[in-house]
């Protein structure tokens, strides 16, 4: 069989049945019990009382109702692809060069401090932008893929560049440098090469930035057509093995060479000859990959979020993990639901509802009465979640965020760090004296996005941009 779309009708049975067994959990018994009015109350212990399965919140009457039309999910999907690709079309050269060289100047400027605690001194930034010979920019203007699960960094070098020792949010993971995790396929576009040959300033379709050379690899545009021709697929499992040493998980997005039926054959990008991309065909079971679109269900959406339940925070991705954004992100591509990777632009990626001026009561009101479970974003400045449902009158969210700030007995800001993905309410640590309802994130919510919303409108944007990806408060 030479072509998977004609077999995408087939495989979307199938890739219902296998969603149901495969990344299964059972669900826990949740009772939905509207308060009877918006009072007082016990607050909950969200970590110990909520179970951590988002499967728990669905009704379950509409756990497999589609949120998208067929026609709007394929729409949604080929808006994704032809995001995802832009770089291959030719992209915006002096915005990298200018994103680069402001990069060089601010951490030239306040290099900040290495991991054991020790400042970085002016020539560590001085020899960096030594050898990032921006100078000689307009070198390289040549389309790559990722062979390798990569990081994009806003200067190159793996050094991390973190804040000052001992104030919160300001040490690891906290790397200022790391800008966002690459998956393995990410198309990109080399615009220069640094002077030691060891790293790419490139455009992604998320942002610009520095990428080691050693996990790209170049394409023409033969390869660029013919994988451009094929279906596309995305990993829905985590740590699913492609080549020897490359793993991949959910959000990753490749081209698929064919099925059996019960397996699909995906076109892996992989270094060959003259640093130019081959292919190589890995067959993968359909627990660990879909075809895009998959049906973008309350279930489905659930599933994906199971699979990164539990898994330690990472800003910016670094260490190969990840942070608020890129689980929101990664959560949402396997239904071709396209986002932008930091939390304010996700927030302006589908009708904004905003809830700025209400209370914090009247926010989970308005959160309930116009959110759609697994579909809708809410937003704060420097942080991003999906609502999934509701507990106890609650509207409860599924996020990956590092702590609350506190304030503590002596009177300075610390943190509770929770430090991984959890399910929780808007009003998590407010069990704690040191976070309390003062300091609870409900109080700083400016609004929802409906990611998929009735119509597809696109409704206000909210202004700024985010600091603290995942920081609480």
């Amino acid at each position: 069989m030479n072509s998977v779309r004609l077999f995408r009708s087939f495989s979307y049975l199938i890739v219902l049945a296998f969603l149901a067994g495969a990344c299964s959990t059972t669900p826990h018994d949740v009772t939905f019990e509207p308060k009877p009015k918006w009072s007082a109350s016990k607050p909950l212990d969200d970590l110990k009382e909520l179970p951590q399965d988002a499967l728990a919140y669905m009704d379950k009457a509409k756990a497999d109702a589609p949120l998208l039309t067929p026609e709007t999910a394929k729409m949604r999907s080929e808006i994704y692809i032809d995001r995802l690709f832009a770089p291959w079309r030719g992209g915006n050269p002096a915005y990298a060069r200018k994103s680069a060289n402001r990069s060089l100047a601010a951490y030239s400027r306040n290099p900040g401090y290495d991991a054991s605690g020790m400042a970085h001194l002016k020539p560590w930034a001085d020899r960096i932008a030594w050898n990032a010979n921006l100078r000689a920019f307009g070198s390289q203007r040549r389309p790559a893929i990722a062979v390798n699960n990569t990081n994009l960094r806003a200067i190159p070098t793996m050094d991390p560049r973190f804040g000052t020792p001992g104030r919160p949010g300001q040490g690891y993971p906290f790397d200022l440098l790391q800008v966002s995790a690459l998956w393995i396929g990410t198309p990109v576009l080399v615009d220069h090469i640094s002077r030691d040959g060891a790293w790419a300033l490139v455009e992604t379709a998320i942002a610009p930035g520095w990428v080691r050379t050693a996990d790209l690899a170049y394409v023409d545009d033969p390869f660029m057509s013919q994988y451009l021709s094929k279906a596309f697929g995305t990993v829905i499992a985590e740590n699913v093995p492609l080549l020897p040493g490359v793993q991949a998980g959910v959000g990753a997005v490749l081209a698929v060479e064919d099925t059996d039926g019960v397996r699909l054959r995906l076109a892996v990008p992989a270094p060959g000859p003259g640093g130019r991309a081959e292919t190589r065909p890995v067959w993968v079971t359909q627990g660990q990959a879909g075809l895009m679109p998959m049906p973008a269900t309350a279930s489905n959406i659930a599933r994906a979020a199971n699979q990164m339940m539990g898994q330690p925070y990472g800003w910016g991705g670094l260490d190969g993990k990840r942070d608020c954004s890129a689980a929101t992100r990664d959560v949402l591509a396997p239904f071709g639901l396209w986002l932008p990777r930091n939390s304010a632009a996700q927030a302006k990626s589908g009708m904004y509802i905003p809830l700025e001026g209400m209370t914090g009561e009247e926010k989970e009101q308005a959160i309930l009465k116009n959110g759609v479970p697994y579909s809708t974003l809410v937003w704060m400045p420097g942080h991003i979640l999906l609502y999934i449902g509701q507990y106890k009158g609650h509207p409860v969210v599924f996020h990956d965020v590092w702590g609350m700030r506190t304030l503590e007995p002596n009177g300075t800001e610390g943190r509770k760090v929770i430090g991984k993905a959890v399910v929780t309410t808007l009003r998590v640590g407010e069990i704690y004296p040191e976070v309390g309802p003062e300091r609870i994130m409900l109080n700083r919510v400016r609004g929802i996005t409906l990611v998929a919303p009735a119509g597809g409108k696109d409704g206000l944007e909210p202004e700024g941009e985010a600091s603290e990806e995942g920081q609480l408060q």
